[in-house]
This record gives structure tokens, C-alpha cells and sequence, in this order.
């Protein structure tokens, strides 16, 4: 299955025009994401995974956090397969936008995990009184779906507090601990937008220095020139999911499908 889905996207690709992929999206800089990693590889960078960030020069620990889609994750995961990347990917258990234990949503999961990325759990702390116990019952499950071991996991929206949390949550390092977050240049693309500045134009992209890179797909893989403008053609898309969804199981919608 991945050696088709890498095939099929090698037939899908447009041509890129001269000069092309040198071309910068408005605002927010976001443009070809083969060509992004591209850039980091030209100079120098190896990407790793989390355990093997220990050089203080030209290692990237590259990490997803799904918030909203694992089809964009899929798409992500394909373009650093085919350049030889491997990367973290992180998701939820327990979201309002996706279902890891749906047929389609495993899938993808299970494809990534194919590829060799690394799989493991987006973790919200907020939602539970006691922390550790919630992560614990989150580890347990996705343990038992997907027969992975969690070495590592990637907060969900973390508040001061567990920014400066420097200690492993039921025995399990998290990406916000000082030598992951603070002993290394973080960079986020969070909310559409390089809260940190575009790594290109940071003093430790052109030094070299090792990185710990967060990307969500979501900002990638859609159209637009802005944020805004890729969160309103994603609605646009989950409402026609949703009404496709709504007509495969419910005989009665089909009458009132059209005229939503």
C-alpha cells in the first residue's frame, strides 16, 4: 500500500517551472514543503528522532502534532519518505475532529507507521484531574490498538505550567522538557504562523545548530495565502465530508443533501 500511495503521488505532481520553487507564499511564507525540508538538507541537516538529538550541529528533530486531520499527515509523511525523512508524528486520542479507531483514520495511522515514522500520543493534560493517571490510560490504549510503544509524547496546547514541566509524565518524556524545548532552537508553525520566526531567518539555521522542528500538516497541505484562507477551504471540505458521511448512513438525508 505505500509503495502505491508514493507512486500515485509521484503521478499526481505538477511540473515545477524554473525559479518555481524558490517562489515564497505571501505572509506567512509557506510554500512547497518538499522544497522546505529540502532547504534544511542543503545545509546540512540530518533529520532524527527524538532520542537521537544529542549534537549540539545540524540535527533536526522533526515533529507533528495533529490537531484537525491524519489524511494531511499521510500527505506529509509521503513527501519525507520519498526524500529519506523520518519524522514524529503525534495524535490525539481523545479529539472532536478525528477518530483514531475509525477505519479510515487507523489506516493512515498504520501507513505512516509503514513508512518508518514514529507514531505516538498528542497528549491534552487539561482534560484530566490527575495528569499522569490520564496519560496512563491514554498510553494503555494506544499500546493495545496499534501494539506501539510510547518512548515519547507531544503536549496538546500547553499552558505555562507545563511548558516548564521538565519531568517525564508517568515515567514518559514529553517535547516541552528543557533538552528538547530549551537546550535546542524550537521553532513552530502553531496557528499558521512561525511564532518563533521562519527558521530560515534564525542565527541557528545559519550556524547549523540542531533544531526541534514542529510542523502541522494542516498549514502544508492546502491551498490559500494565509491561515485564514486554508482554514476556510478545510470548513468548506469536513462540511461536504460530513454531508457525504450523513448520506452513506442515513437513507432520509439524501432527500435534503443538495440543498444544504
Amino acid at each position: 500500500m505505500v509503495n502505491f500511495l508514493l507512486s500515485q503521488r509521484q503521478q499526481t505532481l505538477a511540473p515545477v517551472e524554473p525559479g518555481q520553487q524558490h517562489r515564497k507564499a505571501p505572509n506567512h511564507r509557506f510554500g512547497s514543503y518538499h522544497h522546505f525540508l529540502q532547504t534544511f538538507k542543503d545545509q546540512g541537516y540530518q533529520f532524527c528522532k527524538f532520542p537521537e538529538l544529542t549534537e549540539p550541529k545540524r540535527q533536526i528533530a522533526l515533529r507533528h502534532d495533529i490537531d484537525f486531520d491524519t489524511n494531511f499527515a499521510l500527505q506529509s509523511a509521503l513527501i519525507e519518505t520519498e526524500m529519506g525523512i523520518q519524522s514524529t508524528y503525534f495524535f490525539l486520542l481523545r479529539s472532536n475532529f478525528y477518530n483514531i479507531f475509525s477505519p479510515q483514520d487507523y489506516e493512515n495511522i498504520s501507513l505512516i507507521r509503514e513508512m518508518g515514522h514514529t507514531i505516538s500520543v498528542h497528549f491534552d493534560p487539561s482534560i484530566y484531574e490527575d495528569f499522569h493517571e490520564g496519560l496512563k490510560k491514554e498510553v494503555m490504549l494506544f499500546r493495545e490498538f496499534f501494539r506501539e510503544e510510547v518512548g515519547i509524547i507531544s503536549l496538546h496546547r500547553p499552558n505555562a505550567f507545563f511548558q516548564e514541566f521538565d519531568a517525564p509524565i508517568f515515567g514518559i518524556e514529553h517535547t516541552y522538557q528543557s533538552k528538547y524545548f530549551r537546550d535546542v532552537k524550537y521553532i513552530s508553525d502553531s496557528t499558521g504562523v512561525w511564532r518563533f520566526g521562519h527558521p530560515f531567518d534564525t542565527p541557528e539555521f545559519a550556524q547549523q545548530k540542531s533544531i526541534h522542528l514542529l510542523i502541522h500538516p494542516i498549514w502544508w497541505m492546502l491551498e490559500g495565502s494565509t491561515n485564514l484562507d486554508k482554514l476556510k477551504v478545510y470548513y468548506a471540505q469536513r462540511v461536504n465530508s460530513l454531508k457525504s458521511d450523513f448520506s452513506n448512513n442515513c437513507i432520509p438525508f439524501r432527500k435534503i443533501n443538495e440543498s444544504l
